[in-house]
């Protein structure tokens, strides 16, 4: 699942989700709920659902614009119209604004919807696994990285090796940080992103393929498509 909430974006010269390469969804689903872009055009990707796949958008808002209808969405760039369900912003949708798994009911709370969990769920959106650890002291090996409540205006590298990178209530301020994925962990990684918000152009890169593959890679391109 790719839960994208409460984010803001006010950069003019990349959307708010841009993919270089293809994007295919399998038995997923993409949340998009309560964003605010700057560009009338908030993705840029080329976007499929597979079977089992669903695109949910519920109360985003692009260029100073509300969206409201699943042909709106389309012109923001979430694909065929046909493929995208939208709900208002007083609707409370478990599967749209949680992670339904790990969700025993969702309801509306002074005007906030609020994801209750159930047996293994975890924070506002319920997510399968609990905050992250701190990071573990000097010296010992980083599989986690770790930013909460700081605003960041200079780069941050993200060690290679780690299985676990979070970002939450976090602002970025006029700095592109790049997300290297293949480079994190062979086996996988789990980017967590939630409630931050890009200033002064500000962008949050996260790449895969073999992008880093050293200087005897130089000039060649092994980056593949991308699978939630």
């Amino acid at each position: 699942m790719l839960l994208a909430k409460g984010n803001v974006h006010d950069g003019v010269s990349r959307e708010m989700l841009y993919a270089a390469g293809a994007v295919t969804a399998l038995g997923s689903t993409l949340s998009f709920v309560c964003n605010r872009a700057l560009l009338p055009r908030m993705v840029s990707a080329e976007l499929s659902l597979s079977a089992g796949a669903y695109l949910r958008v519920a109360c985003n808002d692009a260029g100073g614009r509300f969206l409201s209808t699943a042909e709106e969405y389309a012109v923001a760039g979430f694909g065929d119209a046909g493929s995208i369900d939208v709900f208002g912003c007083d609707a409370c949708d478990r599967d749209t604004h949680c992670y339904a798994p790990g969700t025993a009911s969702a309801s509306m709370e002074n005007g906030v919807c609020v994801c209750k969990c159930g047996s293994g769920g975890y924070g506002e959106a319920c997510v399968p696994v609990g905050a992250p650890a701190l990071p573990p002291a000097v010296g010992t090996a980083l599989r986690v990285f770790f930013r909460e409540g700081v605003t960041v205006r200079s780069v941050f590298v993200v060690p290679a090796g780690a299985s676990e990178v979070t970002l939450r209530h976090v602002v970025l301020d006029g700095v592109s940080p790049v997300l290297y994925v293949p480079w994190m962990a062979r086996d996988g990684v789990r980017i967590v992103v939630q409630n931050v918000s890009l200033l002064n152009g500000a962008v949050l890169y996260v790449m895969g393929g073999g992008a880093l593959r050293g200087a005897g890679a130089a000039g060649s391109d092994e980056s593949g498509p991308v699978e939630l």
